[in-house]
């Protein structure tokens, strides 16, 4: 091979060996770019149970971004990677803790925090109309833009604060399983890509 080759992906199989299969491997980003991995699995299923599990401790560390990638085995060159799908950490607009996860392939975030749930979807029917809620107190709203939604949740915060009132921990044990479902839905399919963007910069305009 030439200098300024591309590299070539050569399965084992052509070898005489056959091809074993795939592998899926999330793996998590700290301030400062340290990855941290969570383990090899042998199914997509597998891997995003551990990986959601993790962002419900989000906010014990620094972590910023999260990546799930499929690998292929006894494949060689760059082929073998798949990058699945990508997260952003942000701070939740109801919590104030850093375990809302932007999913940045598909329009929606969900804050994983066990005594909040808070999230944000495209609206199935509307793609100009931004659902949001909050399970803990099934608390339901539509706004026209990513900006309009997070003053709404700032607002409910606000009021919620004002009230003295807490987040029930069983409540969300209950309902959070909706929200959750939703995520799920909507995570493989096509959507924006600048949810995960525009809360940054959102969040920037108030520093």
């Amino acid at each position: 091979m030439g200098a300024g080759s591309c590299p070539i992906s050569i399965t084992l199989q052509a070898m005489g060996e056959p091809v074993v299969g795939e592998v899926f491997v999330p793996t998590v980003e700290e301030e400062g770019g340290n990855i941290i991995g969570l383990g090899v699995f042998s199914s997509e299923k597998i891997a995003l149970n551990v990986l959601k599990d993790y962002f419900k401790h989000s906010w014990k560390g620094k972590i910023i971004s999260a990546n799930l990638a499929r690998w292929q085995v006894d494949l060689i060159g760059q082929d073998a990677l798949t990058l699945l799908a990508k997260w952003s950490c942000q701070v939740c607009p109801i919590c104030d803790r850093p375990t809302f996860w932007i999913d940045l392939d598909n329009f929606s975030a969900l804050c994983h925090g066990t005594a909040c749930g808070a999230w944000m979807e495209e609206n199935i029917y509307d793609p100009e109309v931004i659902d949001i809620g909050l399970p803990a107190i099934r608390w339901l709203h539509q706004a026209r833009s990513i900006k309009q939604a997070m003053i709404e949740f700032r607002k409910k915060a606000a009021e919620m604060r004002a009230a003295g009132g807490d987040v029930d921990d069983e409540m969300v044990d209950y309902s959070m399983e909706d929200a959750k479902t939703r995520m799920e839905r909507l995570l493989r399919k096509e959507g924006s890509t600048g949810l995960g963007t525009t809360l940054v910069d959102l969040s920037n305009e108030e520093e």
